[in-house]
């Protein structure tokens, strides 16, 4: 992974700088995996977030605004009982390794000043966050180790932490470095892991990489240990790391400290790792149900292929009707002239009708058939609708966030497919949908719906008839609008558009059609579920989606 020791080393001198003797203000627990701290240090504020996630385990410090849940966890209460208002007396990395220690001070119940320590172990799938005291007794952790589990060591209140031994040399310690360094001409990518602590393939590769036979290994590992340049590279998949890494090839892009680089590299991956653990029940419900269409569409379009014999049926009962003359009950079969075409025709009879009831029937199963068609073709449009809909959720929480998915949910729960939870609170009055709110360069308010819930909202109810609204063309995406009725500055139409193309289907796509019209010339599709409208004059601009141009946005 590309978080390894050499990264917590950097970030670690980066949060001493920031943080030490700073005042825990507030602790949220953001998920399963993440907290966020608000720190306050020489008048200015900062957001500690440390996750324990088995995908994205990191420490670093973060500008995002982040949904803070209501009802704290039970981890979280206990955290803000033993850390709220405590001071950070020192922040230490144990050797090279994924380990970083906080000591907080705060006075207990009865006045007394104590340490606490909070331990955080950036190891993967493996990773933890552990409270304890002064002599290292654990207090609490967030994921509980017990000696049954056959794992190395008990994580549990009242046990004893211990920091598992590592027998590898650090890498920062140049003596040792360099006596293992002396003779280069054995040492191989492996035994280079195998032997220093915290030293990812990454900084390996990078390392024999810059490696020639007239620059010493030893001024390499050197340099490479060294030169902090922070850096994001986008190859075939992304990664980034404290240093530059030559052995790489893609478009980087280059940060000042390891913090920014590390906030911008998880910006929307570990709120989208959150998301899908939330979601993943609401999203298997929204997939069964478009199969579930899907098929219905099917097993439609077969009967109104059947339809299409009930001619066949009307031309019996008229030939039956017109051979009535010499035909008796208890024949099974009619030999005639079929006189549309002049061929010879055999219609099966019943043996247990008369000639009038075996015409009867013919004539009622055309007739059946025939009023059948416009019923089957009614259902297989609105199955049809009903796939774009879900279509549309689906796109719908991909971009959401967590209240855009309880938003989402109480669309299904009111159009009824699926049920309220019953609950003895009263019911509250509902909130103004959960949507977005942006400023451009010239101060202008646009805001953007990201699901059905707000993007009805903001066209029919919070738009006034002469602001602009925009939409990208032909595509599933968000409903924008422009809070101003003035004529729109370029500035405000490109911003506006790059927000609905970014929030649309078509975002990693180039060139991307958005329409933009006064919001009087929007209409609601009568009878259609989901947020569909039509419009008409209509201008037109292509954009190309830029990330980084919406993240650098304002947003309220």
């Amino acid at each position: 992974m590309s978080f390894d020791g050499n990264v917590l080393r950097v970030v670690t001198g980066e949060l001493k700088t920031a943080l030490t003797t700073g005042r825990i203000n507030k602790i949220y627990q953001l998920s399963a995996y993440d907290l966020l701290f608000i720190i306050h240090n020489k008048k200015m504020k900062h957001q500690l977030l440390i996750s324990a996630s088995p995908n994205y385990a990191r420490i670093h410090l973060t500008n995002k605004q982040t949904e803070r849940p209501s009802t704290p966890p039970t981890f979280c209460m206990f955290l803000r009982k033993h850390l709220d208002g405590g001071i950070i007396k020192q922040i230490e990395q144990i050797g090279n390794d994924r380990l970083i220690i906080f000591d907080i001070e705060k006075r207990n119940e009865l006045g007394d000043l104590q340490i606490k320590k909070l331990v955080i172990e950036v190891t993967g799938r493996h990773a933890n966050i552990i409270v304890t005291d002064s002599q290292f007794k654990i207090l609490e952790a967030l994921k509980h180790n017990m000696p049954f589990d056959g794992t190395d060591r008990t994580i549990f209140p009242g046990a004893i932490y211990r920091i598992l031994p590592n027998k590898k040399v650090d890498p920062l310690n140049k003596t040792d470095r360099d006596s293992f360094l002396e003779n280069p001409d054995h040492i191989d990518k492996q035994l280079l892991l195998n032997h220093f602590q915290g030293c990812s393939p990454l900084l390996i590769n990078e390392v024999l990489y810059r490696y020639e036979s007239n620059i010493h290994i030893k001024s390499i590992f050197e340099s490479v240990l060294h030169d902090i340049k922070p850096v994001i590279i986008q190859s075939k998949k992304d990664y980034f790391y404290y240093t530059d890494l030559t052995h790489i090839n893609g478009p980087r892009k280059y940060f000042d400290t390891v913090n920014e680089m590390l906030d911008r590299y998880y910006f929307e991956r570990d709120s989208l790792d959150i998301i899908r653990q939330r979601s993943k029940d609401i999203v298997k419900f929204v997939r069964n149900y478009i199969s579930k269409s899907e098929y219905k569409i099917e097993k439609l379009t077969k009967e109104l292929r059947q339809t299409e014999k009930k001619d066949k049926f009307k031309i019996k009962g008229e030939l039956i009707q017109a051979n009535m003359y010499n035909m008796k009950k208890g024949e099974t079969l009619l030999k005639t002239i079929n006189y549309y075409d002049n061929t010879e025709i055999e219609i099966v009879l019943d043996p247990k009708k008369d000639p009038i009831e075996n015409m009867e029937k013919y004539f009622t199963k055309y007739k059946k058939l025939r009023k059948s068609v416009p019923h089957i073709n009614k259902q297989i449009d609105s199955a049809k609708q009903e796939v774009q809909y879900f279509e549309e959720l689906l796109h719908q929480i991909e971009n959401a966030t967590l209240k855009d998915i309880e938003e989402i949910k109480d669309e299904l729960e009111d159009k009824k497919y699926i049920r309220k939870k019953i609950t003895s609170k009263k019911v509250k009055k509902k909130k103004k949908p959960n949507f977005d709110t942006y400023f451009d360069e010239d101060g202008i308010e646009i805001v953007v719906g990201k699901n059905n819930i707000q993007n009805e909202f903001i066209t029919h109810k919070l738009a006034k008839h002469n602001e602009m609204w925009f939409h990208v063309k032909s595509n599933s995406g968000s409903h924008v609008l422009v809070r101003s009725t003035n004529p729109l500055s370029e500035t405000t139409i490109r911003t506006a558009s790059q927000l609905a193309a970014y929030h649309s289907k078509s975002k990693n796509s180039s060139s991307v059609p958005v329409d933009y019209v006064q919001v009087r010339y929007v209409k609601k599709v009568p009878g259609r579920i989901g947020s569909f409208v039509t419009y008409k004059n209509n201008k037109t601009i292509y954009i190309d989606p830029d990330q980084e141009f919406v993240i650098a946005l304002k947003k309220k």
